[in-house]
């Protein structure tokens, strides 16, 4: 089986950079006996503890990777996050900054009930000082993190399950590589002209299969990858999307306070797009159920994408 791309780019850095602390509940004894005890930190289950040890071994000028597994057990430790992680560089006034990348698992395929299946990018990117990443691939996660572990600020990279799961490698990659991804910038994933298809994290996936369904009907959708919820490539996104007849923003978080509503909101704002020709597409406001079935109504998936799409072009290609 092909080695995921993710620790491969956290292998290299282990090598390359002596001053590098893997902070993480499990992690294989593999890495404990190359590594060390001291540079692969196997802590107790509490998240608050494990983000508070990371900002005061990053301010002393290690760099620190914190592992907290599920991005709902984030919520434990926010005020390390939030109110020092955070704060430094700007408190300080450049004197001292916080290299910390975190690490957390969203959703995607494993069904796990609504306390373990959290997309908390919109809520995180409120938080000034915090670079917030939502990969939709392997490669995609791998670039990120590569790009976070020579950032001087804090990170979270929200990785969903689906990138872990078996068969990750038998699924195409929008990204040809896993070489190191900017920050705030959109990528686009597939060409097209009548319309701009944009999408975070699992749903760009969604985006993809829903431009293929489009196709069939003879419409051509360019789709978007944002790759990071902060800083949000809204000028580059209002560029690709001005060239085509409207724009559909998918998001599989709710949508109130959304990404995409925000993204919306400057496409119409800056000149790139009519209010009547943007439409988003976003989980309903409720716990995310375990069941698929019902997951289905709850996420936005491609046929709610295609008939959006549909919806919004009939008018602008008479």
């Amino acid at each position: 089986m092909t080695e995921h791309p993710i620790n491969v780019v956290l292998e290299r850095a282990m090598l390359e950079q002596p001053d590098l602390t893997l902070l993480c509940t499990s992690h294989p004894q593999s890495w404990v006996d190359q590594y060390g005890a001291n540079r692969v930190v196997r802590t107790p289950i509490a998240e608050n503890a494990m983000l508070g040890m990371a900002l005061g071994m990053a301010l002393t000028g290690r760099r620190v990777v914190a592992d907290v597994g599920r991005t709902a057990f984030l919520y434990s430790a926010m005020d390390p996050l939030v109110n020092e992680a955070t704060k430094w560089r700007y408190q300080s006034n450049g004197q001292y900054s916080v290299p910390l990348l975190i690490e957390a698992i969203t959703r995607g395929g494993e069904n796990v009930g609504c306390q373990h299946e959290h997309v908390p990018h919109a809520a995180l990117s409120q938080i000034p000082g915090l670079v917030v990443a939502v990969p939709s691939s392997p490669n995609s996660a791998a670039g990120l993190i590569a790009t976070a572990l020579t950032y001087p600020d804090p990170v979270i990279v929200l990785e969903s399950s689906r990138l872990y799961l078996p068969g990750w490698d038998e699924e195409p990659d929008p990204e040809s590589s896993f070489d190191p991804i900017p920050f705030g910038v959109a990528k686009q994933v597939r060409a097209g002209h009548d319309v701009m298809l944009a999408g975070i994290g699992n749903s760009v996936a969604v985006c993809l299969v829903a431009a293929a369904q489009l196709a069939e009907r003879g419409y051509d959708a360019q789709v978007i990858d944002l790759r990071t919820a902060a800083p949000l490539d809204r000028r580059g996104v209002a560029e690709m999307a001005s060239v085509t007849a409207g724009a559909v923003l998918v998001d599989e978080g709710p949508g109130p306070c959304s990404v995409v509503r925000d993204l919306g909101f400057h496409l119409v704002t800056s000149g790139a797009m009519a209010p009547e020709r943007v439409r988003t597409v976003t989980a309903a406001s409720c716990p995310v159920p375990a069941s698929p079935i019902l997951q289905r109504v709850v996420l936005p998936g491609a046929e709610r994408v295609v008939a959006a799409t549909v919806d919004l072009l009939k008018p602008a290609l008479r």
